[in-house]
């Protein structure tokens, strides 16, 4: 019965809320959360995948670097959301009556790894944005830079993969980390 009250309180909030507070709950679920770090991801799969496909290939330069800086945007902002994560359901007014250790755990999880992916994404565009300074002559190390940034959205991928692991597994007895 204890698990029970959680899943009232939310679908009495459900069906109380107007649409946006619904995708809000809905995007910002365990499920939810799980689902997109999963396509993100498998996008960061592609992107670096793509990135040391052309490594060698100069005509190809501009194209990595796009893949890169829009891959690392896209980190930053899932990162700013995921840190966010109990501010919105606040927000939303989700909590604090549908705050259960478990949405404590969740938070603590989205908050650290979403802080990582902010970090992990603003350093790949550093490493894009110093190849386009004019100012500087990076040349020689354009090619170490893309693969710096390549391998920093990989690990943001790998970020997701964990966070994703996280909340798959959690239940009542596992303890935040």
């Amino acid at each position: 019965k204890k698990k029970d009250k959680p899943r009232i309180i939310l679908k009495n909030l459900i069906k109380d809320c107007t649409m946006s507070k619904k995708i809000v709950i809905v995007l910002f679920s365990r499920i939810g959360i799980i689902a997109m770090s999963l396509v993100l991801a498998l996008l960061m799969l592609q992107g670096v995948w793509d990135v040391f496909d052309s490594i060698n290939i100069i005509d190809q330069q501009h194209a990595m670097e796009e893949i890169i800086a829009d891959l690392a945007a896209i980190l930053v902002a899932f990162g700013v959301a995921l840190e966010e994560r109990e501010t919105l359901l606040k927000f939303v007014g989700l909590y604090p009556d549908g705050l259960t250790p478990q949405q404590g755990r969740m938070d603590h999880h989205c908050h650290g790894h979403g802080l990582s992916l902010l970090l992990l994404g603003l350093f790949s565009e550093v490493a894009v944005y110093l190849i386009r300074m004019p100012d500087i002559n990076t040349l020689d190390f354009d090619m170490v830079l893309i693969a710096l940034g390549a391998v920093l959205n990989l690990a943001g991928g790998g970020m997701l993969i964990r966070l994703s692991w996280l909340l798959w597994r959690d239940s009542d007895q596992i303890e935040a980390h």
